[in-house]
């Protein structure tokens, strides 16, 4: 736009120029008659071309370029031609009247367990953690779509994960007419967990603090959700299948019809002010309630061994604990980000109704306690190379590049937290080998290369309360493990 002003504004100053010589042509003092006549002629000319010249810049204006080096959405919907996009942000199209979008994206996340010790029972080991090719886009406008499929080393189709609740990670349509009031249906996160609602890609560590364990993973329902005076209040509220701690469905299995019901507040009190050290203060809290019944999850450690597991059994004798009515969850919950620095926290309680059955040969009896599990997490971030921090990540202000000495970005991670199971578990409803509680602290670096690659070293420790004491037991001695990680996403 600078440039076609700039020469129109040549081309303009050359017509002037051009009219006054013209206009001294017709002194006969200056030229002879027949010269004067050529000149003219001359004159005209140049002046007809130049004139044809500006009003051809006039309408016809250069399409502005983004930061991707692609024509403006609005560019190319006034000439009525769509727009294709490649970049950092993904690969796609936008049809000519913005109404229409197909974005192509995806993470992949390869990792690398190292266990310290060899009392350890878990192996060594490098892994796919997530393989996420993800669709989204836009529909007639204000209906956002997303899916996202997953074939990392957590899911499979195998018969224990029939309805392949682990590929099919999310599948919803948002709609969006109003910023402060918009309906989401299909499968994808409940409103709960601070870390769980945090990108897979944006983790400070390799693996989810312990109060992550005790929330819906993903779910199939339907909510509503808004933005309120400008970010100051963000509120979701959901009704869903149910699912239990960390678990997620594509739809209910029939050992219970019941529903569960989500809701999230979140206040960012300064996010609309000038006192910038407060405007990256945010706090809330959420929470579920609902129904359930059936099989429950175990819970692991941060190198991800199973740490306490409830009894299970089948046939004509066993002992078999499954949920056994009411489960509500309350997950109070903040961050704080200025500048280079970051932190968050939150604390998470599960209280469930657990239900026991003991068969015998001659008897069969049944017993249900009220379990309370609690876990709690704080981490922090320090961006050594000075970028500014934020819940959704760091954008390198100079992506490596050798050539030019830009190291891209660092950051110095750490976190403390615990995992803590009710007592009235112990012994009759938990298996033998289940501790008690768990508490880890950790450390790391996260090296962000550029926009769309990201690595990543942490250690973590964790000390055990309860469990076996046998040897290659996992609650035997304290859990030390390095984990690392490379990750590409856009």
């Amino acid at each position: 736009m600078m440039g076609s002003s700039l020469v129109k504004g040549k081309m303009h100053k050359q017509l002037w120029v051009l009219a006054m010589v013209l206009s001294i042509g017709f002194s006969p003092k200056v030229v002879a008659a027949d010269e004067r006549s050529d000149e003219i002629n001359a004159l005209k000319k140049q002046i007809q071309e130049l004139s044809d010249k500006v009003q051809a810049l006039e309408h016809k204006e250069p399409p502005t370029t983004n930061s991707l080096g692609t024509r403006n959405a609005e560019a190319s919907a006034g000439k009525g031609t769509p727009r294709v996009f490649a970049g950092a942000e993904g690969f796609g199209f936008v049809s000519a009247d913005t109404n229409f979008s197909l974005t192509l994206k995806a993470s992949v996340q390869a990792d690398g367990r190292f266990y310290v010790g060899d009392h350890i029972p878990a192996n060594d080991t490098f892994l796919l953690r997530r393989v996420r090719p993800t669709f989204e886009g836009t529909v007639f406008k204000n209906f956002d779509y997303r899916i996202m499929l997953d074939f990392g080393a957590n899911t499979s189709s195998s018969s224990g994960n029939v309805n392949n609740n682990g590929m099919l990670q999310e599948a919803y349509l948002n709609f969006h007419y109003w910023p402060e009031f918009q309906i989401q249906a299909g499968k994808f996160k409940p409103p709960v967990g601070l870390e769980r609602l945090q990108s897979d890609v944006n983790y400070l560590f390799v693996e989810r603090g312990y109060p992550t364990q005790l929330v819906p993973n993903r779910d199939v329902g339907i909510q509503i959700q808004g933005d309120l005076w400008h970010g100051f209040v963000s509120y979701q509220a959901g009704v869903f299948n149910g699912t239990q701690d960390n678990g997620q469905n594509d739809i209910d299995s029939g050992v219970d019809d019941h529903k569960d019901v989500a809701a999230r507040v979140f206040l960012q009190p300064f996010i609309n002010t000038e006192i910038q050290p407060l405007r990256g203060l945010g706090f809330g809290v959420a929470g579920t309630y609902g129904d359930q019944n059936g099989a429950l999850r175990s819970y692991v450690t941060p190198g991800q061994q199973t740490f306490f597991s409830y009894r299970t059994g089948t046939g004509n004798t066993f002992t078999n604990v499954s949920a056994g009515g009411e489960h509500w969850r309350l997950v109070p919950q903040a961050y704080y980000y200025w500048g280079p620095f970051g932190m968050f926290g939150e604390y998470a309680i599960s209280s469930q109704n657990v239900r026991r059955d003991v068969k015998t040969s001659t008897t069969s009896s049944k017993q249900i306690v009220r379990a309370r599990n609690t876990a709690w997490q704080v981490a922090g971030s320090y961006v050594l190379t000075g970028e500014q921090n934020s819940w959704r990540g760091v954008r390198p202000r100079n992506p490596f590049n050798l050539s030019e000495g830009a190291l891209g970005a660092w950051e110095l991670v750490g976190r403390v937290g615990s995992l803590h199971m009710d007592s009235d578990l112990f012994p009759l409803f938990a298996t033998s080998a289940s501790g008690r509680r768990e508490f880890s602290w950790g450390t790391g670096v996260n090296w962000y290369v550029n926009r769309n690659i990201k690595l990543s070293c942490d250690y973590e420790r964790t000390a055990f309360t309860g469990g076996s004491r046998t040897a290659g037991s996992v609650t035997a001695r304290p859990e030390q493990i390095i984990f690392t990680r490379a990750q590409i996403a856009f």
